[in-house]
């Protein structure tokens, strides 16, 4: 989650100087994030002394400390600019496990950030998003669609893996895996920061196509969150009936400005 950057400036700036950038690995709810960022600019407001702050964390290790106070701990030796307060969270970061795990992952990675800003003299730019990402690279969820709503062959399933790797290779993307569901082609992939990832998909589904044309040109792609057959289903079936309202709005001489070609969802 970066504030106050287009896509196009976080491209540019990724191309001039990629190691001002820090994303966040691990998948966390979206939700959770927003209430991160929120409890921080709260708590920030509230002066604290570093050894104060610091004296608390034997208190993570308590098994019986709520979440949320917990959270608290992890937020408050995130904002400061400390080794030992870094040292602190990354410790707990390698063992903490359960509803604690995505407040250690954010607040370690606010953390480094931050340290690593005041070191180099740098500026730094957090990115997180509900699926996470490895190195500079963002994770998403795919899914392609059969052209003709029916499972797909055996056959069709090797094409399209074998296209997934082969394009994917090109624009230094990672498949992570792939998951035939009935006319679903469900995948999770890795790209570059600065790739343009509809046009890398468009790609692989024109590819596939030359071997019968079996995938739909209207694809799902979204960095928030790995999606469920029933999840998909529904967006398809939306989709469906924004084209036939667009279409019988049309018959009646209305205008409505619906773009059938707009098929990623990110």
């Amino acid at each position: 989650m970066d504030n106050g950057h287009s896509l196009e400036d976080l491209q540019t700036m990724f191309e001039t100087n990629p190691q001002m950038f820090n994303i966040v690995e691990e998948p966390i709810d979206i939700d959770l994030q927003l209430g991160y960022f929120k409890r921080a600019r709260k708590l920030k407001k509230q002066a604290r002394k570093l050894e104060d702050v610091l004296a608390m964390v034997p208190q993570l290790y308590d098994e019986h400390l709520r979440v949320e106070e917990k959270r608290d701990i992890l937020i408050l030796l995130a904002s400061f600019e400390s080794v030992e307060a870094f040292r602190a969270l990354e410790a707990y970061w390698k063992t903490a496990q359960g509803d604690v795990r995505p407040w250690v992952a954010m607040a370690y990675q606010e953390s480094k950030m931050s340290l690593e800003s005041s070191l180099l003299d740098e500026k730094q730019v957090l990115i997180s998003t509900g699926l996470g990402g490895k190195g500079y690279k963002l994770r998403y969820f795919i899914c392609f669609l059969h052209n003709e709503d029916i499972p797909y062959t055996n056959t069709q399933q090797k094409i399209i893996q074998n296209e997934l790797s082969y394009i994917f290779k090109d624009y230094q993307a990672e498949c992570e895996t792939v998951e035939f569901s009935g006319s679903y082609a469900k995948i999770l992939a890795l790209m570059p920061l600065a790739a343009d990832v509809r046009e890398i998909l468009i790609k692989v589904a024109e590819e596939c196509n030359q071997y019968g044309n079996f995938i739909s040109h209207n694809f799902m792609v979204t960095n928030v969150k790995a999606l469920d057959d029933e999840e998909i289903t529904e967006l398809v079936q939306t989709r469906e009936l924004e084209a036939e309202l667009a279409e019988q709005l049309s018959s009646m001489g209305f205008g409505f400005d619906y773009d059938d070609d707009d098929d990623d969802d990110d």
